[in-house]
């Protein structure tokens, strides 16, 4: 046992999630201090203004085609930002019992082995989070740094400069006026940082959520072997070995049952994050392969290619968490068929039914049309090359 008050999992709980997390002002707290709200709200507007401004620079230039995708590609993932950073801040006191729930369960078993299953798990969410994190700085990088390097190459060569701006995207025209333009420039930078924070935070929570779920059945398999443990070598169990069992048992089941309500809460509060993330998935990734198929300028390219990196981290991510939910959750019927249940009486094999019955179905982290998972990715996959293949005949 450990004998530290906080257990070794909460080292590296959402490390990761947590700095853009607190950086945006979205970490879930209880009670939101003014700062935060003020950063929040600078980061709700500046990528609000991405969002419409690059979406509208879209429609009204569907006759150039390659400059429509590049305005509509970001707009799209600062649209779908919009609504996550939304959600985050109007129910952060429902995200913040979840946290609290979820971290009460971490810390409920703190044998050696469990910390550890725990702790790989968390590791594994943190790096995903961190992959995440990178590809999503990266892109904003790549739109914020590729203007000022054509800016240098120009003057360079002795060209008139030109006044380009980091997106394809309608502003007033004072805007873009010589006073006026470095504070644009600098907006929208924000709003590119902005949403590689926000998308960063709000997906990495998810999947580091789901694998902490995961872990935590993980858990509970290695609980149900460790109270039949006693088994092994004998030809039956006596009253006192059931006795010991069941109340062993009846605390796996009361842990089981409460990981279940766990799953259902995280699915009724990112219902409406997942399904925006996978209705726009396919039309993103369509969009920026398109403009990279169709884009003449390699500069151009390069950026566009870190882009659909960065959105099949995200939508990988997002379905690698789901299946991983559930191949944990079915996995606990597995563990509990292979145990030596047939050695114990009648009573405490009621018990043992209640746990398999219940884990022989899996666990999904379900949204309305989805389900997170490695078919829906490869299904998303499948569509975008589809969709793809149809506009080129159009071409």
């Amino acid at each position: 046992m450990m004998s530290s008050a906080e257990p070794p999992i909460m080292k590296s709980f959402y490390i990761i999630p947590r700095i853009p997390g607190r950086f945006v002002g979205i970490w879930p707290q209880e009670k939101r201090p003014w700062f935060k709200n003020l950063m929040s709200a600078f980061g709700l507007i500046v990528v609000l203004i991405g969002a419409c401004g690059e979406t509208l620079y879209g429609i009204l230039n569907l006759d150039n085609l390659v400059s429509a995708l590049e305005a509509f590609c970001p707009g799209t993932t600062k649209a779908v930002c919009v609504l996550k950073l939304s959600i985050f801040v109007i129910y952060h006191r429902q995200w913040f019992e979840f946290v609290k729930r979820l971290r009460k369960m971490l810390c409920a078993n703190q044998d050696d082995k469990a910390q550890q299953i725990l702790i790989d798990v968390s590791t594994t969410a943190n790096r995903f989070t961190l992959l995440l994190f990178t590809s999503g700085f990266t892109t904003g990088t790549c739109f914020v740094v590729l203007p000022l390097i054509m800016g240098i190459y120009r003057w360079s060569q002795d060209q008139p400069i030109q006044i380009q701006l980091p997106f394809n995207i309608i502003l007033p025209e004072f805007a873009t006026e010589h006073h006026w333009f470095p504070l644009t420039y600098m907006v929208l930078t924000a709003s590119s940082y902005w949403t590689g924070f926000i998308f960063s935070f709000v997906d990495g929570f998810f999947v580091c959520s789901c694998l902490y779920i995961s872990g935590i059945f993980r858990v509970v398999k290695h609980d149900i072997r460790s109270a039949f443990a006693d088994l092994d070598g004998v030809d039956y169990c006596t009253p006192s070995m059931n006795a010991g069992i069941r109340v062993k048992l009846g605390y796996i089941i009361e842990r089981h049952n409460a990981i279940f309500d766990l799953c259902s809460e995280l699915s009724r509060q990112s219902s409406v994050i997942v399904l925006m993330h996978f209705i726009s998935a396919a039309f993103v990734l369509c969009s920026t392969i398109l403009d990279i198929m169709l884009n003449t300028s390699s500069l151009s390219g390069l950026t566009y290619i870190c882009y659909i990196a960065a959105a099949l981290t995200q939508l990988f991510l997002y379905c690698y968490g789901g299946n991983h939910v559930s191949d944990s959750s079915l996995d606990v019927a597995a563990t509990v068929y292979d145990i030596e249940w047939y050695k114990c009486d009648a009573r405490t094999r009621k018990m043992i039914l209640m746990i398999l019955r219940r884990s022989q179905r899996a666990k999904t982290i379900a949204v309305p049309f989805f389900t997170p998972s490695l078919p829906a990715f490869s299904s998303i996959l499948s569509t975008t090359g589809s969709y793809i293949t149809l506009l080129k005949t159009f071409l």
